[in-house]
């Protein structure tokens, strides 16, 4: 890897690792790392558009001066942290047993071919070809975010698909390392951030899971998820898609700390990363809502006004980056071409009804179901979910439960009333972000909760459920 990759990277985490770690929405050192990695990732990206606001030239010098600022100023937020960083990072909290050893060697293995694929391979799928990897390879070019794409080509060409003006952060994340890779040396296709991705939302999930549960159990969690065939290959295949998936389910997962906490800070954190989310994906702010009224009904230990309020500040952080880019930048900072179609949508029919079930029915037969995409994840999950519902009666993951339903119905009604929006493609990579929630939500049963608990005495050693309470009451006892 070049020194200037390694700068690039180092950044970027140092970026987020300053700020989550003043935040302390995690009680765990790994949790924490990819946090922050996730984190600078999604905050990086504000750099090139800062950059053309400031009519300077898109090149390296302005990104790695922009990139060195942030960093040093969330180094900053650091001040008074030494002994909850010395908390999270003893020996007892971030060492791995020996059954560990094999997942991690085989996750390492599926990486390695993920990582080869996606530094040594171009960019393949159509979207990123006349999308994000247009723009960016042209803003790099010409040094310009506002390049020939949007002044020359498009207003001359049969605009038929929104690709180049998909949400930016696939798009941003190729100017930084296009600009980093410098159109020369061994990674000239600036793809490397997606494995830098892939690699911190798996320190995260797994982090999150062996906290919870048995690492024997997050570890066979995990695994199936690497083995889904589907999600394998968008680790090298550079889209929009599992970006998303990683944000929105970090976004999720930081809800559901802050249900079972109460902690503002906590709610700030989850905020920022579905805030990532819609960054990446535009229609993921149809699925914030959910998340908003879990926060306003669920809020524990405040009142309702209360919950409404801070139900009302999440939406909003995560309109901000809708807006900003939807209707401030790209209608009024880039010239949209007068012959471009970012959608339309479609009202009600007579038959209305009718062409929604079939459209749940296609979702299912096409996507859900298809053991070419997801192998054997979907059906354990639901053999598992029933398990934990019908003979346990868990109500524990209620919440996790109801973001799954949720995202379904609402993908349903993306397809029936947008246009653009399809079961092949829009639903399919958009199951990653069902998928995620699936595991993480068996992760947090009853039943799995059993199994860690009977796994420790068998072991001979303390319940998961009374070393994880006791790891977050060590945390909340640390100064700020």
């Amino acid at each position: 890897m070049t020194i200037s990759l390694i700068l690039v990277i180092s950044a970027q985490f140092l970026l987020g690792f300053g700020l989550i770690t003043r935040l302390r929405t995690v009680s765990t050192g790994f949790s924490l790392l990819g946090l922050s990695m996730l984190t600078g990732l999604g905050l990086s990206t504000v750099i090139p558009i800062g950059i053309q606001l400031s009519h300077l030239p898109i090149s390296p010098t302005p990104m790695f001066i922009g990139l060195g600022i942030l960093a040093g100023s969330s180094l900053l937020l650091l001040r008074g942290q030494g002994n909850y960083l010395r908390l999270l990072f003893s020996w007892k909290r971030i060492s791995f047993r020996l059954f560990e050893l094999p997942f991690l060697a085989f996750w390492a293995y599926l990486l390695v071919i993920s990582a080869w694929k996606c530094a040594w391979f171009p960019n393949l799928p159509f979207d990123t070809i006349v999308g994000p990897d247009l723009v960016a390879t042209f803003a790099v070019r010409e040094q310009t975010l506002v390049s020939s794409v949007f002044t020359e080509h498009l207003p001359t060409a049969s605009v038929f698909s929104n690709q180049p003006f998909y949400a930016p952060f696939s798009t941003m994340q190729q100017v930084i390392y296009l600009l980093a890779a410098d159109d020369s040396g061994p990674f000239p296709f600036g793809k490397v951030w997606l494995t830098v991705v892939v690699i911190a939302f798996g320190v995260f999930l797994y982090a999150e899971l062996r906290e919870r549960i048995h690492p024997l159990l997050a570890g066979l969690l995990v695994t199936i998820l690497a083995c889904s065939p589907e999600l394998f290959a968008y680790t090298f295949l550079v889209q929009t898609d599992w970006a998303n998936a990683a944000f929105f389910a970090t976004g999720v997962i930081l809800v559901q700390r802050y249900l079972a906490s109460g902690q503002p800070i906590t709610l700030v954190a989850s905020a920022l990363m579905l805030a990532f989310a819609c960054w990446t994906r535009t229609e993921t702010i149809f699925f914030v809502p959910i998340g908003s009224l879990l926060v306003w009904l669920h809020s524990p230990g405040i009142p309702k006004k209360s919950g409404f309020l801070r139900a009302t500040a999440v939406s909003i952080a995560c309109l901000v980056p809708v807006v900003f880019w939807n209707y401030g930048f790209l209608r009024g900072y880039i010239p949209l071409p007068p012959n471009a179609s970012l959608g339309k949508v479609h009202g009600f029919t007579d038959s209305y009804v009718g062409q929604l079930a079939s459209v749940y029915a296609t979702m299912n037969e096409q996507v859900v179901f298809d053991e070419i995409y997801w192998g054997y994840a979907v059906p354990i999950f639901l053999v598992l979910t029933a398990i934990n519902v019908f003979v346990f009666r868990d109500k524990r993951g209620l919440s996790i439960l109801l973001w799954i339903a949720g995202i379904y119905i609402i993908f349903g009604l993306l397809i029936q009333h947008i246009d653009g929006a399809n079961i092949p493609f829009t639903f399919r990579r958009g199951f990653f972000k069902l998928l995620f929630l699936m595991y993480y939500y068996l992760g947090i049963t009853s039943l799995f909760r059993w199994l860690s608990d009977w796994l420790y005495r068998w072991e001979g050693k303390h319940p998961a459920s009374n070393n994880l309470l006791k790891l977050r009451s060590d945390c909340a006892f640390v100064t700020i």
